[in-house]
């Protein structure tokens, strides 16, 4: 079984703030995957985006460390379990696929997470969310998940509200499955507050919601925190928190 790789390192998550099923602080090994069907203005591995091109992937020599030996695209389940192996600190909160976006390649994503299950470790989801039908074939075999609520301002894709309704369903699912789940919003300048109140609106009662300013950060602090009234208005104070990228901050990975 082949996978399109980008990489594989050891650092800990810097996103999704203290809601419930997010891992921020926690060590991870992170497996990204190459490869999206979705563009959006503000992505951070857009040299990922057309796996077709990705003619190779890196893998850390040595936990957090940042030292890197490349080898060619497309690997075998078998070298990213071992490049995951080597990682493996004995400290380590869960497995993170992220891309990119994992489950457009569902099957070997599901062939990996369920070889690390088979080894003790717990899976962590990033999706955009946006293909349910693939999240449902993996929501069984995962333990934690973030999901994009992608606000209009990503430009993401033509139809962005049946983008988001799709996103609440790959939410639903995995809940439903057993995950704990969070839905993560990044929010710019031109984020618009009614936006704001219908994600919440869906999200209510379902999971809770973190807002992530977009980086690097051109919204003020006072439209950002307007923003989080809105969707604690809606979905209540304990259900709603901020996320920052601190890792960059650290300038980690």
């Amino acid at each position: 079984m082949k996978l399109i790789m980008a990489e594989v390192f050891n650092s800990w998550q810097g996103e999704g703030g203290s809601v419930e099923g997010s891992a921020f602080g926690r060590r991870q090994i992170f497996v990204r995957f190459a490869g999206c069907d979705l563009h959006c203005n503000y992505c951070d591995s857009r040299e990922y985006i057309n796996a077709s091109r990705v003619f190779r992937w890196r893998c850390e020599v040595e936990a957090f460390t940042g030292k890197f030996e490349y080898r060619p695209n497309p690997a075998s389940l078998g070298e990213v379990v071992e490049a995951i192996l080597r990682l493996d600190t004995g400290d380590i909160h869960s497995i993170s696929y992220t891309g990119g976006e994992p489950t457009l390649q569902v099957k070997p994503l599901k062939a990996l997470m369920e070889e690390m299950k088979s080894l003790g470790f717990d899976n962590f989801l990033e999706t955009h969310g946006g293909l349910p039908e693939l999240v449902k074939e993996v929501a069984g075999l995962t333990d934690y998940a973030s999901v994009d609520i992608k606000d209009e301002t990503a430009r993401a894709t033509e139809d962005w509200r049946s983008l988001v309704l799709r996103e609440v369903e790959s939410i639903r699912i995995l809940k439903e499955a057993g995950a704990k789940v969070y839905a993560k919003l990044v929010v710019t300048s031109e984020t618009r507050p009614e936006n704001v109140r219908w994600y919440a609106e869906l999200l209510k009662g379902l999971a809770p919601l973190v807002i992530q300013p977009r980086e690097p950060i051109e919204i003020s602090q006072e439209k950002l925190m307007n923003l989080y009234r809105e969707a604690a208005l809606v979905m209540g104070r304990k259900n709603v928190g901020l996320s920052f990228q601190v890792h960059k901050y650290l300038n980690v990975l």
